[in-house]
């Protein structure tokens, strides 16, 4: 199931920058233009945030781990105004990169590595210089998990895989032809959304510097008029399928020490919605979702020799609820970056429930026949993660 997961990301991944890159291809063809990539190297060192008692010292070397530093090499394309939604944002630019970090405790935290895909949207242009920002997402691994005899404290990362999400802020300036300086500041986020526990997760602010070369010299940015939005609605319908895991607390039991155990339960959620684009980058809308979660009203036990085991399952009606929820979506041509705040209308009552206000943050890629995918993070108190859904959709849409 982890690996079919993960594989699926990956394609995502591929698949999106992928159709990007054709549709440039495509239009670079036909006009004859030149491609502008660009690769980059990058430096951060930053603040480790102490968002849980491992991160604030309680682990083996007893000390706060409350500072790293982090490399990342970045290969990507400049817009050239071939499309028109290069003009609306301002000839953003994207690609994928690798990073890796270091916390200065490899026995418990290992030194993670990530691949991703991200987009930088300039705010301001000048003639030599930037100012922006940029979004990253991808998969971190690598880690030195939580595990109940090898690394018992870490409760900050319960799996060797993680997902990656990074926001930062930057100035760039033009130094030569070929050569930009760049500087900001970020934050990332590490989270494997409680597939598996514990998931307490990690959390960086930092600075950066950077250095990018470009292969060609970089087109003229000439910003041409764009046509007001001819507004639009749709009804959006998917079906997402996610995981999450239980926890039981083994500490009567000698010898084990909150031990967590890999039993994780299905998620199935169906959503639909009514959204409407109101601009070229907004649209908002309301929806319901219908969830089937495993894990509730469930239980399970460890037994003598350490194992676990699950004593019950509790009835269909205990695993179905009903939220609705109101959403905002930032469009960039094909990809929405999406947002919904929730409440759970129905459900029944059953013990350690998740609070009933919910929130979800992720992505979503539309593709030629209103087909879309995508992932969200479904979370409570706009800070725990409950679980990652991936899902597949469609979308009726009319003017």
């Amino acid at each position: 199931m982890m690996k079919i997961r993960w594989v699926l990301i990956s394609l995502f991944l591929v698949t999106l920058v992928g159709n990007i890159n054709a549709q440039e291809t495509q239009n670079d063809s036909i006009k004859k233009k030149k491609k502008h990539n660009f690769i980059n190297f990058r430096y951060r060192w930053g603040t480790v945030l102490p968002t849980n008692e491992f991160l604030a010292g309680d682990n083996a070397k007893g000390e706060p781990i409350d500072y790293y530093q982090a490399f990342a090499l970045e290969y990507g394309r400049q817009t050239d105004g071939s499309q028109k939604w290069h003009h609306i944002f301002n000839f953003p630019y994207y690609g994928i990169g690798f990073y890796t970090a270091d916390f200065f405790n490899s026995d418990e935290l290992g030194y993670p590595n990530a691949l991703y895909g991200f987009i930088g949207l300039p705010l301001k242009r000048w003639n030599r210089s930037s100012f922006g920002y940029e979004l990253g997402f991808g998969l971190t691994y690598n880690w030195e998990p939580y595990d109940t005899y090898e690394n018992p404290l870490n409760f900050a990362v319960g799996s060797y895989r993680t997902v990656y999400i990074d926001a930062t802020l930057y100035y760039q300036y033009q130094l030569s032809k070929h050569f930009d300086l760049k500087g900001g500041f970020g934050f990332t986020h590490f989270s494997n959304g409680s597939t598996r526990q514990p998931n307490s997760g990690i959390n960086l602010i930092s600075p950066y510097i950077q250095v990018n070369y470009k292969f060609r010299e970089q087109p003229d940015f000439i910003r041409k008029s764009i046509e007001k939005y001819e507004q639009n609605a749709e009804l959006a319908m998917h079906i997402g399928l996610g995981a999450r895991q239980l926890k039981y607390d083994t500490t009567k039991y000698e010898g084990l020490k909150d031990q967590y155990q890999d039993i994780a339960y299905p998620l199935v959620n169906i959503s639909a919605a009514y959204l409407k684009q109101i601009s070229w980058k907004n649209k908002f809308g309301a929806g319901v979702d219908i969830s089937y979660d495993g894990s509730r009203n469930a239980e399970i036990r460890v037994k003598e020799d350490g194992t676990a085991e699950k004593t019950k399952e509790g009835s269909l009606s205990d695993k179905i609820t009903l939220g609705v929820y109101g959403t905002y979506e930032f469009t960039i041509d094909r990809l929405s970056i999406s947002s919904y705040l929730g409440a759970f209308v129905f459900r029944k009552e059953v013990p350690n429930q998740l609070p009933r206000l919910y929130q979800k943050f992720g992505f979503k890629y539309h593709f030629k026949n209103d087909m879309y995918s995508g992932i969200l993070v479904r979370a409570h108190d706009f800070s725990v993660a409950d679980f990652i859904e991936w899902n597949i959709g469609y979308r009726l849409k009319w003017y």
